[in-house]
């Protein structure tokens, strides 16, 4: 493949998004591969890739199969997107038996790795840095790529071993915090305001009932930072028309 690596020194942390942002603008390939520092490819992980998008024209993002480290335990086989934001990987927790083997088009993949046509980043400006520093950009790009008409496709022979969330750790108070505040703006951008006040609220409850303190205070701050973002929002919207 004759690849060749250059590093790019930032000065101050842009967080996930801003530093995929200037990765991709600094490269020149057709096709862009992201890959967390907390994965171990398989030697065969980028050809599988390639060749996915070869076969699917349409595939605009290309995701693949992801197991716990040293396991054949199932972290990732595409996934799904709930209507209140919230994510479900297919297979999570499973032993791999091949039920997962076949390709399959859904909402997204897991952006611990994946692939992304140039032509899509350019189309959508690349990744929303008010994703910041992290959690959602993926969902949020694969969302926009849909939209555009653009298919995102799990490829279940390119994989990878993933150390899932090593940096915060996926049940600290600083993980729920930041995971449930990244959600909620998801929402915000790409749902109305009516399921924001009339048809969350009731499902929210339920899982305060359900949850530890700790995740009830991550889920209480997180709604209170959406709200206020959302008026941010349209306040700027407001004064760009004005």
């Amino acid at each position: 493949w004759g690849l060749r690596g250059h590093v790019i020194a930032l000065q101050r942390n842009l967080g996930c998004c801003g530093g995929n942002n200037v990765g991709w603008r600094a490269s020149r390939s057709e096709v862009v591969v992201f890959l967390n520092p907390d994965t171990e490819v398989t030697p065969t992980f980028l050809l599988e890739l390639h060749s996915a998008l070869v076969a699917y024209p349409k595939a605009g993002v290309v995701g693949c199969k992801i197991y716990y480290p040293g396991s054949r335990t199932l972290q990732h086989a595409g996934a799904t997107i709930l209507p209140n934001g919230r994510t479900e990987h297919f297979g999570a927790g499973q032993e791999d038996v091949g039920q997962f083997d076949i390709p399959r088009l859904c909402d997204y993949v897991t952006g611990a790795a994946f692939a992304v046509r140039r032509q899509v980043l350019e189309q959508l400006n690349g990744f929303d840095e008010d994703f910041f520093p992290a959690y959602f950009e993926e969902v949020d790009l694969c969302t926009r790529a849909r939209r555009a008409g653009w298919d995102v496709l799990y490829w279940p022979h390119a994989l990878i071993y993933h150390h899932e969330s090593v940096s915060l750790g996926v049940e600290s108070e600083r993980f729920l915090r930041l995971y449930h505040r990244m959600r909620l703006r998801y929402c915000v951008k790409h749902t109305s305001l009516r399921q924001w006040l009339w048809e969350w609220p009731a499902e929210e409850l339920r899982t305060l009932r359900r949850v530890t303190p700790v995740h009830r205070r991550a889920i209480v701050a997180a709604w209170r930072d959406a709200l206020l973002w959302r008026f941010s929002r349209s306040r700027k919207a407001i004064t760009k028309t004005v």
